[in-house]
């Protein structure tokens, strides 16, 4: 998995990591940036492994230059200088899940075949999940009649040699425990289909969480 935001103009990457083993976390470049994780509510670093607001400053950026740039984005297990321990490269790394604020304001909760969803919590639960890469939640209604019932199509990478019923049953399950819902419908596509599904390249942000539903005039 990757993180990444506009303003920064690069990514961060996880090391791939066993299925049995917790992800690596994003490793940064501070050759090229600087990053702070500082209380949201006080703007004040905080120590290494405490959760807060990530705070961006390029070193070698140009054009426009961002100083402690405030990105909106939460990370519940902060910052570690520790080596990785899949690469053992000493470069410092942001560890857990990220709340993307702009996602959250957009569409955190709807209501999704009578059940109340957060969708926050299970773009946790996907990223924790094993043998896939990225992936995209799509919202649609039954043959594209507004009148009819909401569907959700959850779209994959899946890592080669798995067993796509045996993950099509995980995802499943997955959703279902923290969201009440399994998906109507679990596809599996390759990485060229995902970064075109996501608008990577052409959107902003890479498009995690899309509705396609119909709305009535």
């Amino acid at each position: 998995a990757t993180y990444g935001f506009t303003e920064a103009k690069m990514a961060f990457a996880e090391c791939p990591a066993p299925a049995d083993r917790p992800p690596s976390g994003y490793h940064l470049y501070p050759d090229l940036a600087i990053v702070e994780i500082v209380d949201p509510a006080t703007g004040r670093p905080v120590p290494d492994g405490h959760p807060g607001e990530i705070v961006f400053t390029p070193r070698a950026a140009r054009g426009t230059v961002v100083l402690r740039y405030r990105t909106g984005d939460c990370i519940d297990g902060g910052l570690t200088h520790e080596p990785c321990p899949y690469c053992h490269r000493a470069v410092p790394r942001l560890m857990g899940n990220i709340s993307r604020a702009s996602e959250v304001r957009e569409m955190r909760l709807d209501k999704i075949k009578g059940t109340l969803v957060d969708f926050n919590e299970l773009e946790h639960i996907l990223d924790d999940a094993p043998h896939i890469g990225t992936w995209q939640l799509e919202l649609r209604k039954a043959r594209d009649d507004p009148n009819e019932l909401d569907e959700i199509l959850l779209h994959v990478e899946k890592t080669n040699g798995v067993d796509e019923a045996s993950l099509r049953s995980d995802l499943s399950e997955r959703c279902y425990k923290v969201a009440g819902i399994h998906p109507n419908g679990i596809v599996f596509h390759d990485g060229g289909k995902m970064r075109e599904l996501q608008g990577v390249g052409t959107q902003l942000k890479e498009q995690r969480l899309v509705d396609h539903r119909p709305r009535n005039k």
